[in-house]
């Protein structure tokens, strides 16, 4: 994700810091530094507090990116944003399993409490503490109120947050998904207006105003994935895929792809052998970039071996979460060894909005007279 700089990678899960998230904590160290007048002291157990702070919501997303492995599914990274972060390959269809990835946060969050208090009580020292605010007090006694206080705030019924997909994981055990993501996303719109409402209130809650933006396109996000999501499904990858395309030989030059990149449509090409087997793909970016070269070899020479395919049966929903992959520009369709289509995102999106729109047509296509 843009803005984002990488902090690194624990159990093969890249971590990025956006920089909101940064802009978030620097406004929360800002105010505590304000009301604690200026006191460096203060200051710096509010620095040390924010690190514990950030802490716990790595940990939060990888509860959620780890249950998600034991369902099989990947996360592609995790990016902390002031809402969300852990970014999976795709949600589990299995409504009891969305619902047990959706709380594995909110879980580590009540765990890390569970350990403070253990810690605390056998010291001797009280769990609760008369100041609640960030510059004062114990700092385990803190950090155990800010879990409390995230444990809360995720489990608000509105997407992006945890909440929302608990409700929506809940609405599916007696409903269509895509019924039950529509309703939870209304109810986080409506989270999201009295957000701003409490914002323009209440002094001091003016990031409340922030957070309802986000609030507001989690839901939106939701609710039109849920309905991509419902047009998708049945079709398979030969409903999608392409049959007019261009294929290259392994021996044949750069210059020739270019001449088919400039005079055609296709930007991206299959490389097959003379006898149909399928060997590489080459995409647009791989020709640009070998032709800085001043004496480029052929075809095999650069182009990606061994790509992923699929076969014309294939549900499209899962051909389309494999594109997700950023390095991935198209799918080869394989039937009985042979390239028969291939499928884009440019495809599925095209067949989306044909899709969408003779859905919302009150007279099937098939029952309106054609003209000449």
């Amino acid at each position: 994700m843009k803005w984002s700089v990488r902090l690194g990678r624990f159990f093969g899960i890249d971590v990025f810091l956006h920089f909101t998230f940064l802009l978030f904590f620097a406004w929360l160290g800002y105010g505590a530094y304000v009301r604690s007048g200026h006191d460096p002291v203060q200051t710096m157990h509010t620095v040390a507090l924010l690190t514990g702070v950030f802490t716990c919501v790595i940990l939060h997303e990888y509860g959620h990116a780890l249950t998600a492995r034991r369902f099989g599914i990947g996360t592609h990274d995790i990016t902390l944003l002031p809402i969300g972060g852990a970014r999976l390959e795709r949600m589990p269809a299995n409504p009891r399993q969305e619902l047990l990835v959706a709380i594995a946060g909110p879980a580590v969050n009540l765990a890390i409490i569970f350990v403070i208090m253990i810690w605390l009580t056998l010291r001797g020292q009280p769990l609760i503490q008369d100041n609640l605010y960030v510059v004062s007090g114990s700092f385990l006694r803190a950090l155990m109120a800010f879990n409390a206080t995230m444990i809360l705030f995720n489990l608000l019924p509105a997407f992006p947050m945890d909440g929302g997909r608990v409700l929506r994981s809940l609405l599916a055990m007696r409903m269509p998904h895509a019924r039950a993501t529509r309703i939870a996303a209304t109810i986080g719109q409506g989270v999201a207006v009295i957000f701003v409402l409490v914002g323009i209130m209440v002094p001091n809650l003016h990031m409340l105003i922030f957070i309802a933006l986000f609030v507001w396109i989690g839901a939106s996000n939701e609710a039109e994935d849920a309905e991509e999501d419902s047009v998708l499904t049945g079709l398979s990858a030969r409903d999608a895929m392409m049959t007019d395309f261009h294929v290259l030989s392994p021996d044949q030059t750069v210059q020739q792809t270019v001449r088919l990149i400039i005079k055609g449509f296709q930007g991206d090409f299959p490389v097959v052998r003379e006898d149909g087997e399928l060997i590489g793909i080459v995409t647009r970016q791989d020709v640009f970039r070998v032709l800085e070269n001043e004496n480029p070899g052929p075809v095999s020479s650069f182009m990606r071996p061994d790509p992923p395919r699929c076969a014309p049966s294939d549900t499209l929903d899962g051909v389309m979460h494999t594109l997700q992959d950023p390095a991935l520009t198209l799918m080869p369709v394989i039937d009985q060894g042979r390239l028969v289509g291939l499928v884009t995102s440019e495809n599925v999106l095209e067949l989306l909005m044909t899709r969408k729109a003779l859905s919302r047509r009150q007279t099937p296509l098939a029952a309106r007279p054609l003209r000449a």
